[in-house]
């Protein structure tokens, strides 16, 4: 093959899976480069294009991916030699013209430059397995060793280390021995009939002598063990072990292992140990990756012998023991529990091994920051007592932690940190959920998410189906005392557990709770707090929450667009004061850091499962202190940016609304901020909607919606006055009677129209009960249309006549009996049987036109006898639009809940099918309320043609077509978070170009597009010309929220910038002051490791607090200038210079 690899051949391969077929083609083709196009989005939101030049690969380099049988036969002759491969500095081809540099650097693209390489790497690879080169040379005859007396004995076995000691290559077996005496973990090869062979230091005579600080060996040791079973990060080992006995501190066995940095597998008499190293990369692995144990295990067997060869001996349950142990005597170490004098482990108290959030507000601990921020700016340090004194948590449940009913029990797997970190208190948590009186499951106010729980929650042969815990919302580090087990679901009394333990921790008289169900939790919450014991652990809690602090609750914003208007709007985070940008879903968050491990939770005994959630909560905690201060950076620099152009937004819109009207605008600046300042709740936890605390919503809309269920129930109530005044309802009825039974036949024609559509989507019936179902359905069909036929009588006789004819049958006006009683749809079942013999013989009604007055001409519509109906039908159809668009937008987030719901917690196939129904149901409902939305807008469309242009004016509501647009299936879409975010930026767009509008002055409406949001769940009028209408209120409203909320943020990220480096401080504080304590229960040696360790995590604190308070110098400062000229009302205290 001749030539560079640019000027290289491609032949077409004729045989195997790549074989040509294609005809008039050349065989052989030359190869030009190729060329890949790298498309970025710039800064700017444009677009730049990188052209990188490939260097062609021929056929006969790819074939080597596929199997012999299918690689070409017509290749090279095996004489040709292989090219050898390029020095490692030489690049690959490149286009003419070009540079290494401009084309193809090395470290963009290290891939291709390692194909030109990678025989290089192969070779060095291959290269390993022989003898060192000063050898084959003949250089080296014998040990390497100099100073050996075997260095030039030929006839000596000959080892070398490959656990990286460079020295130890190509010696003998005595001075391998010699050499690893303080190494009895390293690994060891022998040369053996030109290869080389696994061997072991125990296998050569090496032992490892414990007890002594040097070189030596103990003249009195213990009798020796050579079988001693090591676990290391490079395998399982078998060693030869001496224990020293000559020591006058007379240490045993399990001290003279750990200090040899080897933790045994039990206190009596071990035979096998694991070294800290391998039990600390454990728990590394664990905690990043959520490896399991036996997974670990298992590689090390692998590392040990991966060929399988040899007989490695099982310590499996040994080492699963020693790592559940050596987790506790970590967090333990952590806590400063060998620093408690007198008071061991088992007096540690509640929650105190937990991490605690060293941004959010502990009183006493770092809170003390007011005089520190005020030298930085008064005007953030007035704020004080608004964002230095609230705590923001959330609260949620993980269906994905369950826990098997196996063999193990408390006895054999006993949880060891009992309510010491993040688990509630196990004996306090099972009484108090056993004996409470509140037990029933929780819904929603949406009524789908318990009906989802209870669907497909499996609780035969679990011990717990989930836990439930609480969270710092802003932070998403888990509370200590709030991760309880699900025995039965998610239930009151599991709730308010773990909610009263939380507040039993918070140091604070402010809290903002946050939970997705949190409308139905809040119900009767004082009452049930009411009934825990003052002195039962969660009693302070209780007695917290009732009497010393304030407490303000809100539905996650991912969570809000599930539920009801009225919850979405009440509970809004977006517009509770003081709360910030925070979203309230930093349990969704959180749980990313135990989810990963619930495959290995759900087979674990109860005590390692509590103690194994522990590890992750405090690793996962760990995490978030670690990168508090890059985190805390982003935040201060993303909310100073966002404030500032809010608050231009809002107070361009408040002047222009200002200049309009200044009384209207205080009345809504003043409605907004009665509303910020309601009392939530009553005292049966129920939001205040009525009576005279009630405070009206400025973000809802006060404009009157038709509806369809409104217009029946004024009917209904209309016929029920009749009833009782003993009128019938018929032709010479009074004029509220006849309205009422003209409203009921169009509602009994739409009731059809529905029916119809179920019908004609029914799947075919294959068994008898599915048959019986179809006949069932098809009879109410037939009933319903011989009921509306004889209200059409006399409703609309011209038309009723014209049926009659078309069909054949005798015109007939005779009603059914006065005195029957009439059933809930107007008539009794007397006259639904003898309707039959006096209206047209129904053959099919799923396809037998109605005739209102939509699917007639014009003519006939507006005929003396039929317009009544034709006004009546014109007003119900809008209601049915309004009521269609509220019942898709209800299914599609009963979709888009069932759909998140099973990606994350549905698991097996019974599980899953139970989850397919359920879908299946709710994509129905969908398509019916879409196909229902576009019928009665069609039918609307034609009955507003019918009107004049001044019945237009007053009957027609103005841009109606803008509120209920053409529904396309791609507006069929559930909410996300990015069509969230999507919903919000227009918002903001349409509030720009109306002060754009105001500022210039323009007349001509600008309008926009909404082609990437659902108009289904957004709509802002089109004109941008200002009007103070209900709409521009709501707008209003929320600009006003949007400003101030991001404004907090900007107090709340700088206060938390305050509070860390003092937590930092605090925690410093605390360990030092554990240095040098008198201790009579340790010897000195134990203190001098105390007194170490305390000092290392001074240091720690001391390091974090200085690194933080110089990151955060910068952006406080700018939080202060932001300060000087931004009231927290959004408002401009003063203008800047450069504004």
């Amino acid at each position: 093959m001749a030539g560079s690899s640019s000027q290289q051949a491609v032949g077409l391969p004729r045989t195997g899976r790549r074989a040509a077929s294609a005809r008039g083609y050349a065989e052989d083709r030359p190869a030009g480069p190729a060329v890949m196009h790298d498309v970025q989005q710039t800064k700017d939101g444009g677009a730049s294009t990188t052209a990188v030049h490939i260097p062609p690969t021929s056929v006969d380099q790819l074939e080597g991916t596929l199997p012999p049988s299918e690689q070409r036969q017509d290749r090279l002759d095996e004489t040709d030699e292989a090219m050898p491969p390029n020095p490692p500095e030489q690049v690959p081809d490149l286009p003419e013209g070009t540079t290494p540099a401009q084309s193809l650097p090395r470290k963009n693209f290290p891939g291709l430059y390692f194909l030109k390489d990678r025989m290089i790497y192969l070779w060095a690879l291959l290269r390993l397995d022989g003898r060192p080169s000063e050898v084959v040379d003949g250089e080296i005859k014998g040990c390497a060793r100099d100073d050996c007396p075997r260095s030039g004995d030929e006839q000596v076995m000959l080892y070398r280390c490959t656990s990286g000691c460079m020295s130890c290559e190509w010696i003998c077996a005595s001075c391998m021995a010699s050499e690893h005496q303080q190494r009895p973990l390293d690994r060891i090869e022998m040369w053996v009939g030109g290869e080389w062979q696994p061997s072991t230091l125990r296998g050569i005579g090496a032992r490892a002598q414990f007890g002594h600080l040097t070189n030596t060996k103990c003249r009195l040791k213990h009798p020796s063990m050579n079988d001693f079973v090591v676990i290391h990060t490079n395998g399982i080992h078998e060693v030869a072990v001496d224990f020293c006995a000559c020591n006058k501190l007379k240490r045993s066995v399990v001290d003279q292992l750990m200090a040899g940095r080897w933790y045994p597998a039990t206190g009596r008499k071990p035979l096998t140990a694991a070294t800290y190293e391998v039990l600390d990369a454990f728990n590394a692995h664990s905690g990043m990756g959520k490896d399991n144990a036996y997974d670990f295990y298992n590689a090390l067997v692998t590392l040990t012998d991966g060929a399988g060869l040899f007989n490695v001996p099982d310590r499996l349950k040994q080492f699963f023991q020693m790592a559940h142990e050596y987790r506790h005597l970590l967090a333990s170490k952590r806590g400063g529990r060998g620093h408690e004098a007198k008071r061991g482990i088992e007096h540690t108290k509640k929650g105190t091994l937990a991490i605690l959030c060293a941004a959010c507000a502990h009183e006493g601990i770092n809170t003390d920051i007011v005089e520190a921020l005020r030298k930085i700016s008064p005007e953030l340090a007035a704020a004080a007592d608004k964002f230095n004194n609230v705590v923001q948590l959330s609260m949620d449940c993980n269906f994905r932690a369950k826990n098997r009913m196996t063999r193990s029990t408390a006895k054999t797997s006993p949880y060891y940190g009992n309510g010491m970190a993040y688990m509630v208190p196990e004996s306090l948590y099972e009484t108090f959920t056993s004996t409470s009186p509140h037990t029933q499951e929780l819904g929603n106010c949406s009524r789908f998410g318990a009906q989802v729980l209870a669907n497909l929650k499996a609780g035969k042969g679990l011990r717990t189906t989930g836990v439930g815990a609480v969270f710092c919302s802003r932070h998403k580090y888990f509370w200590p005392n709030t991760v309880g087990t699900l025995v039965k679901g998610e239930r009151y009394c599991t709730m308010d557990f773990i909610f009263a333990s939380a507040v039993r921790r918070v140091r604070a008289s402010s809290l903002h709770v946050f939970y997705d169900i949190i409308c139905q939790y809040t119900r009767k919450l004082n009452m049930r707090m009411m009934t825990v014991p003052p002195k039962s652990f969660v009693g302070v809690g209780a007695e917290k929450l009732l009497h010393r602090i304030d407490v303000a609750f809100g539905v996650p914003k991912f969570h809000n667009p599930g539920h009801l208007l009225s919850c979405q709007l009440w509970f809004n985070i977006s517009y509770m004061r003081y709360a910030g940008m925070t979203d309230g879903e930093a349990s969704e968050r959180a749980w990313a850091g135990l989810n990963p491990a619930a495959s290995s939770l759900r087979e674990m005994g109860p005590g390692t499962m509590r103690d194994t959630i522990d590890f992750y909560c405090g690793v996962w905690n760990w995490r978030k202190f670690v990168n508090t201060g890059s985190f805390l950076a982003r935040k201060m620099e993303r909310a100073l940016k966002e404030a500032r152009e809010h608050c231009e937004i809002y107070n361009g819109l408040h002047g222009a609304v200002r200049r309009e009207n200044p009384a209207m605008c205080d009345a809504w600046v003043h409605d907004c901020e009665a509303f910020e300042d309601r009392k939530h709740l009553d005292e049966l936890g129920r939001p205040i909607v009525k009576g005279p605390e009630a405070v009206s919503n400025p973000y809802e809309s006060r404009s009157k919606k038709q509806s369809l269920e409104k217009a029946r129930l004024e009917s209904l109530k209309i016929a029920s006055e009749a009833e009782d005044a003993e009128e019938p309802v018929n032709a010479g009825s009074s004029q509220e009677a006849q309205a009422a039974a003209l409203t009921n036949f169009v509602l009994r024609g739409f009731k059809i129209e529905v029916m119809n559509w179920r019908e004609r989507r029914a799947k075919v019936a294959r068994t008898v009960m599915q048959r019986s179902e179809e006949i069932q359905r098809r009879s109410d069909v037939v009933r319903q249309m011989r009921l509306f036929r004889k209200d059409q009588q006399w409703m609309m006789p011209i038309v009723f006549a014209a049926i009659q004819e078309l069909e054949g049958v005798e015109p007939s006006r005779q009603g059914g009996s006065e005195d029957a009683d009439v059933d809930d749809e107007g008539a009794s079942d007397d006259e639904a049987q003898t309707s039959a013999q006096e209206t047209p013989k129904v053959t099919d009604a799923t396809s037998e036109i109605l005739y209102l007055p939509s699917e007639l001409g014009k003519d006939v519509a507006r005929s003396p006898n039929v317009v009544d109906v034709f006004f009546e039908e014109l007003k119900l159809r809008y209601a049915g639009m309004e009521d269609w668009l509220n019942v898709l937008r209800q299914q599609l987030r009963c979709r888009a809940t069932v759909d998140r719901w099973k990606v994350d917690y549905v698991t097996g196939q019974d599980m899953s099918s139970r989850a397919r129904t359920k879908q299946e149901t709710i994509q129905a409902n969908v398509l019916l309320a879409r196909d229902m939305y576009r019928l009665h807008r069609e039918r609307y469309v034609t009955l507003v043609s019918f009107l004049t242009e001044d019945e237009q004016k007053e009957l027609v509501p103005e841009k109606w077509e803008i509120t209920f647009k053409i529904l396309n299936d791609n507006d069929c879409r559930p909410l996300n978070n990015r069509l969230l975010l999507a919903i919000d930026d227009t918002e903001i767009e349409y509030i720009r170009q109306i002060i754009e509008q105001e500022k210039n002055k323009r007349k001509d409406p600008s309008g926009q597009s909404h082609h990437r949001i659902p108009w289904i769940w957004f709509h802002i009028a089109e004109n941008t010309e200002l009007e103070l209408n209900d709409d521009m209120r709501v707008e209003f409203a929320k600009c006003r929220a949007r400003a101030m909320r991001w404004v907090e943020e900007v107090y709340i990220v700088a206060y938390e910038m305050m509070r860390v480096p003092e937590f930092c401080r605090a925690r410093q504080a605390v360990w030092e002051e554990r240095i040098g304590q008198e201790r009579s229960d340790i010897d000195r040696y134990v203190k001098d490791g105390v007194d170490a360790y305390a000092r290392k995590q001074a240091t720690i604190f001391r390091r974090h607090a200085e690194g933080l308070q110089d990151l955060f110098k910068g952006p406080l400062e700018q939080a202060a200038e932001f300060a000087r000229f931004h009231g927290l009302d959004g408002m401009y205290l003063k203008r800047s210079e450069s504004e």
